[in-house]
């Protein structure tokens, strides 16, 4: 008898990519979805330097990770979408072996990262929020001291500096004092030491999270630099936009669980919606331009008119003409395409933004 709480929203072998809903019933389906993808992605010669399989972890009677299944191809830029509070970095924590969980199992680089904990930190640089630098101390001087953590030798570190000044653009305030940094050159700077021991896999944890747009655009341009460096890179975020941009594949994360895994653009596609045509007229015009757009199913969104089309810049002249043939003049017409925000509230009911209470 069929699950009435089940919804296979998208799965695709030659795509090799799943998206689901998961919830108590369902944890043994989504292990058997996990364990098909794996198969596929063994038979397309693809390399997964990170295994999730089936995690869980409990904070007293809370589920923060409840079942959560996924991998990451080595090279790619892997982002876990989700509002404060999903899960991601408690999820990101466990990577790092920072925190214990109650269940499942996680290798990096084919290595069980209970097992083989010592040998699976050295494979990652782990980027939390906070700045853990010195602020007394240069730059150059807290790559140093990071660099001797990790026993590094003199001509390994050059090596690491120069890495960071051509990759991360740390060459400029190398000699200046972490306290006279400004926010983004001290992320910067966090970032360069938190991989000096030159690992495969880099974790980041809200990379960009109260930058401004232009700090952020330039951010994503460095995050992008490591994986042409040859970085495998997983990040959390709840900037949708950032996730579109610069993620490979999104794993949207609600409430512990992993609800949509893909491509942005295939989650955009297969969930999100249709694209449509928006326009906006004059208030007193409203009801007239409904009325005139009724073979389009025009609808009111807010103060917009809207027209949902799998086409709809092949309707779009016709739409103007029909306002103009009424006297109605739009003030704005747009084709509006899904975002990932689409995405969320069609899985969660909400927006991305909305805290959980």
């Amino acid at each position: 008898m069929q699950n009435p709480n089940l919804r296979i929203l998208t799965y695709d072998l030659g795509k090799n990519c799943f998206v689901f809903v998961s919830n108590k019933e369902t944890v043994k389906l989504i292990i058997a979805v996990a364990s098909l993808k794996h198969k596929a992605d063994l038979l397309a010669g693809k390399k997964m330097i990170i295994r999730v399989e089936n995690l869980v972890k409990h904070y007293g009677k809370v589920k923060a990770v409840d079942g959560v299944s996924f991998s990451v191809e080595v090279g790619e830029i892997f982002g876990l979408l989700g509002p404060n509070g999903a899960g991601k970095t408690t999820l990101m924590e466990i990577l790092c072996g920072l925190r214990r969980f109650d269940g499942g199992r996680v290798t990096v680089n084919d290595l069980d990262i209970v097992k083989d904990a010592y040998k699976v930190r050295a494979t990652i640089g782990f980027c939390p929020q906070e700045t853990l630098l010195y602020d007394l101390l240069s730059v150059r001087e807290n790559l140093a001291f990071s660099a001797a953590l990790y026993s590094l030798d003199g001509k390994k570190f050059k090596e690491r500096v120069e890495f960071s000044t051509k990759v991360l653009g740390v060459g400029e305030f190398l000699n200046r004092r972490a306290q006279q940094l400004s926010g983004g050159m001290r992320r910067r700077a966090n970032l360069a030491a938190s991989i000096i021991h030159d690992p495969p896999i880099v974790i980041l944890d809200e990379p960009t999270v109260g930058f401004d747009p232009t700090i952020k655009r330039e951010f994503w341009e460095l995050i992008k630099n490591l994986k042409s460096s040859g970085k495998t890179v997983l990040l959390s975020t709840h900037d949708m936009y950032e996730a579109d941009t610069i993620c490979d594949r999104v794993a949207i994360m609600e409430k512990g669980k992993v609800a949509a895994l893909d491509k942005p653009r295939v989650l955009k596609e297969t969930i999100g919606g249709e694209p449509a045509i928006h326009v906006r007229v004059k208030n007193s015009q409203t009801k007239k331009a409904i009325a005139t757009l009724k073979e389009y199913n025009a609808t009111l969104l807010g103060d917009e008119v809207q027209i949902t089309a799998k086409n709809p810049l092949g309707i779009m002249t016709d739409v103007s003409n029909k306002l103009a043939s009424q006297g109605i003049l739009p003030e704005k017409i747009e084709v509006v395409e899904p975002t990932l925000e689409d995405v969320f509230m069609k899985l969660s009911g909400r927006k991305l933004t909305e805290e959980t209470i």
